[in-house]
């Protein structure tokens, strides 16, 4: 099979969309199939490599950074030059990742073409407004209504759609996605992190962390006002965050504020085997997000072997079950939040127990599991 991937979020960059695509790419590229990945370079130079095999190209687009968020980057809708290159690598199917300037290119090139094109939600649009650079409608409500509708506009576009849970598939039925939704969850690499799983879970400075891409709408300090309500408690632990992203200055200003200095501590990202040893090292993974679709980081800290604590909304509640490998919290309830935490720091058998159940739902997200999943919807929109 030959798939032409289109991504908005493509490396270096750091994050759910990012890791999605690698992890299939590679798993597809051991079956055999061939694939085009279309995405922004990190400068004004229009690029093409390819493979040493031959089954692998990229072709990167000139782009700008946008001025509010310098990690994303925004490119053309139209290129004559990549319609050139894609119809010669012929696919059999487009998949788009992202609905804006490159998700477009690809679905114009998929019609073009006269292939389908399926479209994959990853991100919570309306809940990104924050990073437009237009201050006075971005927080209004008339500006999540003309998110979705935009949503639409490109979603409905697709021949398929696929969101990474029911959760989400609900939310996109219900806000007027009018194609039918399939849910594909994302792909880890579980045996990555799996390989480093912790052994033991009986320390006496237990670390929590958090992992992934540092923005605003993760609400990363609420874990922060949760840490200090437990030091006031007298619990003797850590926090790390371990990443990068425009809400990093914003957090350290407010752990400076609370004095929290000798207790937060920031780590630059990291990824492949750095990544997952580091995530072993800690004892219990803690997300305040609520604008994630799926969360791959809290599947990556369960492939590890850490108990999770999250936010209980959209799509996290899909994957960490109350009591069972995790427990969850009311959005922004830092206090909830540290008594979930206080849970697993009163016994080390219960992180043991609920660490060893976080295993066993992982491995159901395995690359090997999803690039199946992903075949099977190629072969009932193509007919091979």
């Amino acid at each position: 099979m030959r798939l032409a991937v289109f991504t908005d979020s493509y490396t270096p960059q750091i994050n759910g969309v990012v890791t999605q695509i690698i992890n299939i790419t590679a798993e597809f590229l051991k079956r055999g199939h061939k694939v085009m990945v279309i995405a922004p370079s990190q400068d004004s130079k229009f690029r093409h490599a390819k493979g040493d095999n031959g089954g692998f190209e990229e072709i990167f687009l000139s782009s700008i950074a946008l001025p509010t968020y310098k990690d994303y980057r925004i490119t053309h809708f139209f290129s004559p030059g990549v319609f050139h290159e894609v119809e010669r690598f012929r696919p059999d199917v487009v998949h788009v990742h992202t609905p804006f300037s490159v998700g477009w290119l690809g679905v114009n090139c998929a019609k073009r073409l006269k292939v389908p094109v399926v479209g994959t939600y990853h991100t919570l649009i309306p809940e990104f407004l924050t990073y437009l650079p237009i201050p006075v409608l971005k927080d209004t409500a008339l500006a999540k209504k003309l998110a979705w509708g935009y949503t639409n506009l490109f979603y409905n576009s697709c021949s398929l759609v696929t969101t990474p849970t029911g959760f989400m598939r609900d939310e996109l039925e219900a806000n007027g996605v009018k194609k039918g939704v399939v849910v594909l969850p994302n792909a880890i690499d579980f045996s990555k992190f799996n390989k480093h799983a912790k052994k033991s879970y009986g320390v006496k400075k237990p670390r929590l962390i958090y992992f992934g891409r540092i923005g605003f709408e993760k609400n990363l300090e609420v874990l922060i006002h949760a840490l200090k309500h437990l030091l006031w408690k007298d619990w003797v632990l850590s926090l790390t965050i371990t990443g990068s992203g425009p809400a990093e200055a914003y957090l350290k200003a407010i752990v400076a504020e609370e004095k929290l200095d000798r207790h937060v501590a920031f780590h630059e990202a990291l990824k492949d085997d750095a990544l997952a040893r580091h995530v072993s090292k800690h004892d219990i993974f803690v997300t305040a997000s609520t604008i994630e679709t799926q969360g791959l980081t809290v599947l990556e800290a369960m492939a590890a072997g850490l108990p999770c604590v999250g936010a209980d909304y959209l799509g996290i509640k899909d994957s960490i079950k109350e009591g069972k490998n995790g427990y969850l919290f009311k959005p922004y309830d830092f206090k909830e939040l540290a008594s979930k935490v206080e849970k697993l720091l009163s016994s080390a058998a219960l992180r043991k127990r609920l660490g060893r159940n976080a295993i066993s739902t992982a491995r159901k997200y395995s690359v090997e599991n999803m690039a199946d999943r992903a075949e099977e919807i190629y072969r009932k929109l193509t007919g091979k």
